[in-house]
């Protein structure tokens, strides 16, 4: 048994061990903080390093893509300057020409131009004052039969349009039913500015699949035009096979004889790479055998001409379209060290060739 005389000596003696031990362990918890400290603050510089590199080639591809932008407008100011074939607009112009990837430093660049009254307009379907115009009306419904889509989806677009609260029968909508939806919203009741706002139409939304599917096959012959000066007439030219057909029931049976595309060259939008093919030999056939005519018309008459009388009559009665187009998207990809993007641009010519913006959309139309 220890003495008080031992056990305080004892004590005494482990005492500063028990501190040599805790100051040990603080010195090694402020190291460790100290170390996670400095690489919070690397990792945090070099966060702010990539991100300020990612700003700075985003920067550049939007700078690209403008410059893109503005090739495309002097290469439909040139095509308006020549005045080739009676300055008709076809897939023979040199704007039409898919621009293949070209290199810029540490970024490539690529793009084409699609002629937008190659398409319907779907503000076609009202007036300026908002009021149903029943000959687009007709040619709306019949592109959709063409598509083999429900043709009574006419009716929902027609009441997002249209400048009144009245739903269509039996299958439009207005604001009773799109406030009911689990995120509600009301009725545009106005122009479309872009065809993705199609997607917000009964029939059409993004939600469906089989909707999604009816959207997807649409898109590539449908267009979102101001109509301000009255509705835009097609582009025979430039119009797809299921446009052309749309004009009348008299022109749907020769509408694949009519058109000017090589045979589904379109159905890739919105792919740029290789749409605007139309090298005659790839061309269909008519049903006497001999490959089909796909020279540009020179004129709307050209193409009138083209057309059985009955057909004639019940096309200038219904719908307008011409061999010359004002609007055009232009598409630009641009790709610069992993960093993606690809803008979309409605520019509009006018009677002096020059060009506008319209809109503009980036990643998405």
């Amino acid at each position: 048994m220890f003495s008080h005389r031992h056990q305080g000596s004892y004590l005494a003696t482990q005492q500063p061990t028990r501190q040599r031990g805790v100051a040990i362990l603080t010195a090694v918890l402020v190291l460790a903080l100290g170390t996670i400290t400095m690489v919070s603050i690397t990792s945090s510089q070099q966060l702010d390093l990539q991100r300020e590199r990612n700003e700075g080639l985003i920067q550049q591809a939007r700078s690209l893509g403008i410059s893109g932008e503005r090739f495309a407008a002097a290469l439909l100011y040139r095509d308006f300057q020549d005045e080739l074939r009676s300055n008709s607009d076809s897939l023979d112009d040199d704007w039409a020409q898919t621009i293949p990837p070209v290199p810029m430093d540490n970024a490539s660049i690529k793009g084409c131009v699609i002629d937008m009254q190659g398409r319907f307009n779907l503000n076609n379907l009202v007036d300026p004052e908002g009021v149903v115009v029943p000959a687009y009306r007709q040619q709306f419904a019949r592109l959709l039969q063409e598509l083999n889509i429900d043709p009574i989806k006419v009716d929902a677009v027609v009441d997002w349009l249209d400048s009144d609260i009245n739903f269509t029968d039996p299958n439009g909508a207005e604001d009773e039913y799109y406030t009911s939806l689990e995120v509600g919203y009301r009725t545009a009741n106005s122009p479309i500015v872009s065809v993705s706002e199609l997607q917000l139409i009964r029939g059409f939304s993004s939600a469906v699949e089989e909707e999604t599917e009816d959207y997807e096959l649409l898109l590539p012959h449908i267009s979102a035009l101001p109509t301000i000066s009255g509705p835009t007439p097609v582009n025979v030219n430039t119009a797809t096979p299921e446009v052309l057909a749309s004009l009348s029931d008299e022109v749907k049976p020769i509408a694949a004889s009519l058109s000017r595309w090589d045979t589904g060259a379109y159905e890739d939008y919105p792919e740029c790479e290789d749409i605007f093919d139309l090298d005659a030999e790839d061309a269909p056939e008519t049903l006497e055998g001999n490959a089909r005519d796909v020279t540009p018309y020179e004129s709307a008459d050209a193409f009138t001409a083209e057309v059985p009388l009955s057909s004639e009559e019940a096309i200038v009665a219904d719908v307008a379209y011409d061999v010359r187009s004002n609007y055009f998207q232009v598409r630009i990809d641009v790709e610069a060290e992993g960093i993606t993007l690809s803008q979309f641009t409605l520019l509009e010519r006018d009677g002096a060739g020059q060009t506008r913006v319209l809109y503009r959309s980036r990643d998405t139309l």
